[in-house]
C-alpha cells in the first residue's frame, strides 16, 4: 500500500463536533461533546484512508502575522463557550494517548501548519488528505492534496481533488485565494470587496484569472458599479487575498518519520476513555488491545459426554475429596429466574465432560447433585451467585465453591467491566476464546483463578474470602428468594396514575391553548418558546431544549411547567414500576426477582437490575406509594426495614479520625445541626429547618468533593456564599480537612485509593495533564474511601445477618438491600428474635470509632411501616 499522510485541522473539527452534538459530559461534570465528536468522525476517516503518517494542527493563540497586517482579522469572533473551552487540551491529551503528534505555533494557525507540512510531503511524492471544515483549505488541493471537507453535522463529507475544486467553483484549486480576495470571508472577517459576491468573484477570475491581471483590465470589466466598487477597494482586495493565503512556507523541522502511524499507548488511552465515559470507544479499544497479544487457541478440547447415568457415577468415583473441579453452565437467558439449563461442563484432571440438558432432561441434574453439594469437593466457577440460583430452582444447594473468576476479576480491578468470562480471559491470559466455546472457556477457568490470584496482594485475596465470596451466597438466597409483589395494587397504582396523567394533560392543552405530543421536544419546544414566548435556556441543532434542567429553570415564569414536570414524572413511575413490575411477578412463585450486580461499581455497592428495586422513586408521593405492593407474604407475616443512620459521616469520621465529628456522634448530637451551628457561627436555637438543610448539602457534599459551584445549586445561596460554607467547614473539622488532602497524595503517590477493608479503586486520573480530569480523579478519592467503607460495612452485616439466621434456623429472610437499608420478611412470631438479631449484627458489623446505630421500622408491607 502507498504511503498516505493525513493532515488534521483539530480547532476546526473540534469547534464542528461541539456545535454539532448535544452537551454531553461525563459523572464528574467535565464536558465532552466536542471530542467525542472529534473522535467519531477521526475513527471514520482513519478506517476509510488507513493513512500510514497522520498529523493534526491546532492554532496557537488568536493572534497571528495576520493580525498585524489587519487588526480587525477574526475580531468579530467571541470566546469560545467555557463548556468548550476545556475540551481544547481534552483532545490534545487524548492525541496523545493516541500517539498522534499534533503541533501548533505561535503567530500562525493550524491552516498554515497543514499547508507547510502538504507542500513538504508533496515534495517526498507522498499523497496527503486533509480533514477540515475550513473551506481555505481548498486552495492547498493538487494532483498529491485532496481536501476532506466536513460539511452537515459530524456525518456529511466531501472529497476534493483538482477537477473537484473546479467543478465547483470553476477555477484551479491555486486560484481560490483571488475569490477570497474579491468576495472576502465573513467567517474569518475579512473584507474583500463590498458588494461582491461569490458568484460574480467566480466570473471575475474566471475571465481575469488574478487580481493583477483585472486591475491591469479593469476597463474590460462589465458593469459601471462594479467598476466603481473594485476601484475604490483595490487595496482591500489585495489585502484580502494575502490574509486569505495560507503560509506554506514556514520554518518547520521535517522528517516523514515524525508522523508514521503508531500503536497507542493503550494504558494511558484506556484510562482516558474510562473517565470521559467514552463506552464505546473503550469496548473498541478493549478488543483490540487483547487481540494484539492474544496467545493462539489451545488445541482442540476433546469433550467426553456423560450420556449413562453410571458415566456420571464413575467420573464421581474417580474424583477424590479435596480435589477441585472446574464448573460452567450452560443456560437460555441470563436471568437465573427465568432461565433454563442446557448443559453442565465439567473440567476434571485436564478433561472437559457435558451433560447435555434438553427439554424433560431435568432429573439428569441429580446425578451430579451429590458433586453440586459436596462441602469437600472444591469448585471453581466464574460467576458462582448465577448458578447458585439456577440450582436452588432445581432443589440442590451448590456448596465447596473454592473460587470465583468474576470477583476476583472484580477485587483485582473494580473498573474492569468485562464481567463476561471470555472478557476476562482476553484481559488476563490474554486468550481469545469465543463466548460459545464452552468447552475452551471450562478449561481455562482454574488457570485463569491461580494466576490472577498470585498476582494481587494478600489483603485483596483477604476481601475476596472473607466479603465477597460469603456475600455470593447470601445474595444468591436473596434473588432466589424474591420479594412478594401484589399485582392488584400495582394495578390500582396505575390506573389512579393513568387518572393524575390526564389531569396534567388537560390543563397543559388548556395553557398551551392546543393539544400537541407533550412527549415530543420539538412540538413542546414550539408550545413553549414560541407559543407562550417563555424565555430560550438552550437552542441546538434539532431545536429548543426542553430537559428537566430548562424546565426547572423556568418553573416560576408559567404555570404549565409544573404540569410538564409533573405528568413527566407520573408517567414515569406508570410505566418504569407500577406497569413493568407487574409483567415481572413471577409465575411460579408470585414474587418479583431481582438480580444484584456484585461485581459492577467502582466503589464496592450492590446495584439492584432486572428489575432495580434500589431507585423505587420516594421523593414524591406517587412514588412512595409503589411500595404497597411490596407485601408480607400472609397474615401472620411482617416486612422489616432496618436503616443506618448516616453511615457514610459515620464512616467520614473513622477515617479522618477528627474529634470533633467523632465526639458528635458519641454523644448522640444530631450531626446536620452540630454542623449548622459550627459553619453558620449561630447557637443550636437558632437552627432552622432551612440552616439544617444547608448544612445537610454541606456534610454530604463534602464526602462527594462537591464545589462551591455544585453547593450554591444544590442550596440556592451564591458561589462566594458557598464557598464560605465549605471554608467554615473546613475550619471546624480540621481532622477532615487533613483526610482530604492526605487521600489525594496518597492516590498520587501510589495510584489508586482504599476502604477500611483494603478494597482499591485505581486512579490514573490524580496524575493526568488535563485539569479536568484531575479535578474528576480528586472527586474520586475523596469519596470512594467513604462510600466504600460504608459499602463494605454493609457486606459484612448482611453475612452477619444471613448466618444468624441461618444458625437460628428461622424462617425469617433476607430480601433486599437498598443502599443503607436492608428489608426482611419475618412471621409475627420471630418479632423480637429477629429485632435484637438484626441490631446486634449490623451495630457490630464493624468496629468503628463512633458507634454504628440502626432504626428499625415494620409494617404489612414496605410503604405502611412503624
Amino acid at each position: 500500500m502507498a504511503d498516505k499522510f493525513i493532515l488534521i485541522d483539530g480547532n476546526s473539527l473540534l469547534y464542528r463536533a461541539f456545535y454539532a452534538l448535544p452537551l454531553l459530559h461525563n459523572s464528574a461534570g467535565v464536558y465532552t461533546n466536542g471530542v467525542y465528536g472529534f473522535l467519531t468522525m477521526f475513527n471514520r476517516v482513519l478506517a476509510e484512508i488507513q493513512p500510514t503518517h497522520i498529523a493534526v494542527a491546532f492554532d496557537k493563540d488568536r493572534s497571528t502575522f495576520r493580525n498585524e497586517l489587519y487588526s480587525e482579522y477574526k475580531a468579530n469572533r467571541s470566546a469560545p463557550p467555557e463548556e468548550l473551552g476545556g475540551q481544547f487540551q481534552l483532545l490534545r491529551d487524548v492525541l496523545a494517548a493516541l500517539n498522534i503528534e499534533y503541533l501548533e505555533m505561535q503567530g500562525y494557525e493550524a491552516d498554515d501548519i497543514i499547508g507547510t507540512l502538504s507542500k513538504k510531503a508533496e515534495e517526498q511524492g507522498l499523497k496527503t488528505v486533509i480533514l477540515t471544515g475550513d473551506g481555505d483549505a481548498l486552495q492547498l488541493v493538487s494532483e498529491q492534496v485532496e481536501v476532506l471537507l466536513t460539511k452537515k453535522g459530524i456525518s456529511e463529507m466531501e472529497l476534493y481533488d483538482p477537477q473537484g475544486v473546479k467543478d465547483k467553483w470553476g477555477v484551479e484549486p491555486e486560484k481560490m485565494v483571488e475569490i477570497k480576495g474579491l468576495m472576502g470571508d465573513a467567517s474569518d472577517n475579512i473584507p474583500g470587496v463590498p458588494g461582491v459576491g461569490p458568484k460574480t468573484a467566480m466570473k471575475l477570475v474566471q475571465e481575469f484569472t488574478s487580481l493583477e491581471n483585472l486591475y491591469e483590465n479593469l476597463p474590460q470589466v462589465k458593469g459601471k458599479k462594479l467598476v466603481e466598487k473594485l476601484e475604490q477597494n483595490r487595496e482591500q482586495a489585495f489585502l484580502s487575498r494575502q490574509l486569505a493565503t495560507i503560509n506554506r512556507d514556514m520554518e518547520l523541522d521535517f522528517s516523514i518519520e515524525d508522523y508514521v502511524m503508531r500503536e497507542p499507548h493503550y494504558p494511558e488511552l484506556l484510562e482516558l476513555y474510562r473517565s470521559l465515559e467514552f463506552n464505546n470507544f473503550l469496548k473498541i479499544l478493549q478488543e483490540k488491545e487483547r487481540e494484539k497479544g492474544m496467545a493462539p487457541l489451545k488445541q482442540e478440547i476433546e469433550v467426553l459426554f456423560l450420556e449413562r447415568e453410571e458415566d456420571v457415577t464413575a467420573l464421581l468415583e474417580e474424583i477424590k475429596q479435596g480435589e477441585s473441579v472446574a464448573l460452567y453452565f450452560q443456560s437460555s437467558y441470563h436471568h437465573p429466574m427465568w432461565a433454563s439449563l442446557q448443559g453442565v461442563f465439567l473440567e476434571y484432571s485436564e478433561r472437559v465432560y457435558q451433560l447435555k440438558l434438553e427439554a424433560g432432561d431435568d432429573y439428569k441434574l441429580q446425578w451430579i447433585k451429590a458433586l453440586l453439594e459436596s462441602a469437600v469437593i472444591k469448585k471453581y466457577l466464574h460467576n458462582a451467585k448465577f448458578i447458585q440460583v439456577l440450582l436452588l430452582r432445581h432443589g440442590i444447594e451448590l456448596r465447596g465453591v473454592a473460587g470465583d473468576t468474576m470477583l476476583l476479576a472484580y477485587v483485582d480491578d473494580p473498573a474492569f467491566e468485562g464481567d463476561e468470562l471470555d472478557a476476562c480471559l482476553k484481559k488476563h491470559l490474554q486468550l481469545n476464546i469465543a463466548e460459545n466455546n464452552l468447552a475452551a472457556l471450562v478449561n481455562t477457568i482454574r488457570e485463569l483463578y491461580f494466576q490472577l490470584e498470585g498476582q494481587i496482594p494478600a489483603e485483596l485475596r483477604e476481601l475476596l474470602q472473607e466479603v465477597e465470596m460469603p456475600m455470593s451466597e447470601v445474595l444468591a438466597r436473596m434473588e432466589f428468594c424474591g420479594v412478594k409483589v401484589e399485582r392488584s395494587t400495582l394495578a390500582r397504582i396505575s390506573e389512579e396514575l393513568a387518572s393524575g396523567i390526564a389531569g396534567h394533560e388537560e390543563r397543559i392543552f388548556e395553557l398551551a391553548g392546543s393539544s400537541f405530543n407533550i412527549n415530543s421536544p420539538k412540538q413542546l419546544g414550539k408550545v413553549l418558546f414560541e407559543d407562550l414566548g417563555l424565555r430560550v435556556i438552550k437552542k441546538g441543532k434539532t431545536g429548543y431544549s426542553t430537559g428537566a434542567e430548562v424546565l426547572e429553570e423556568l418553573y416560576q415564569e408559567h404555570e404549565i411547567i409544573a404540569h410538564i414536570l409533573n405528568y413527566r414524572q407520573l408517567s414515569k413511575i406508570k410505566s418504569t414500576y407500577a406497569d413493568a413490575l407487574q409483567e415481572l411477578i413471577h409465575p411460579e412463585t408470585g414474587r418479583v426477582h431481582t438480580i444484584f450486580k456484585q461485581a459492577q461499581t467502582a466503589t464496592g455497592r450492590l446495584s439492584s437490575v432486572e428489575p432495580n428495586l434500589q431507585n423505587i422513586p420516594i421523593r414524591m408521593e406517587e412514588g412512595r406509594r409503589i411500595r404497597q405492593a411490596f407485601v408480607a407474604p400472609g397474615p401472620d407475616w411482617l416486612i422489616m426495614a432496618a436503616d443506618y443512620s448516616q453511615i457514610d459521616l459515620r464512616s467520614l469520621a473513622h477515617i479522618s479520625g477528627d474529634e470533633r465529628l467523632i465526639e458528635t456522634f458519641k454523644s448522640g448530637v444530631d450531626i446536620h445541626t452540630r454542623t449548622a451551628v459550627e459553619i453558620f457561627h449561630v447557637p443550636v436555637e437558632w437552627v432552622d429547618s432551612e440552616l439544617r438543610r444547608r448544612a445537610k448539602a454541606v456534610n454530604f457534599g463534602i464526602i462527594y468533593g462537591i464545589s462551591d459551584f455544585g453547593l450554591a445549586r444544590d442550596t440556592g445561596v451564591s458561589r462566594k456564599e458557598a464557598r464560605k460554607y465549605i471554608d467554615n467547614y473546613l475550619n471546624s473539622y480540621p481532622g477532615v480537612k487533613k483526610y482530604m488532602e492526605d487521600i489525594v497524595e496518597f492516590g498520587r503517590r501510589h495510584g489508586y485509593v482504599e476502604t477500611l477493608l483494603k478494597r482499591r479503586r485505581y486512579l490514573p486520573e490524580l496524575n493526568a495533564r488535563n485539569k479536568m480530569v484531575q479535578a474528576f480523579g480528586r472527586r474520586m478519592a475523596l469519596n470512594t474511601p467513604v462510600q466504600g467503607t460504608s459499602a463494605d460495612i454493609i457486606k459484612l452485616a448482611m453475612i452477619k445477618v444471613d448466618e444468624e439466621i441461618r444458625k437460628r434456623r428461622l424462617q425469617a429472610r433476607l430480601l433486599l438491600q437498598v443502599h443503607d437499608e436492608l428489608l426482611l420478611e419475618l412471621p409475627r412470631t420471630e418479632l423480637e428474635e429477629v429485632s435484637g438479631l438484626l441490631r446486634d449484627c449490623m451495630e457490630n458489623a464493624c468496629s468503628l470509632k463512633v458507634p454504628l446505630e440502626v432504626s428499625l421500622k415494620t409494617g404489612p408491607n414496605w410503604y405502611e411501616m412503624e
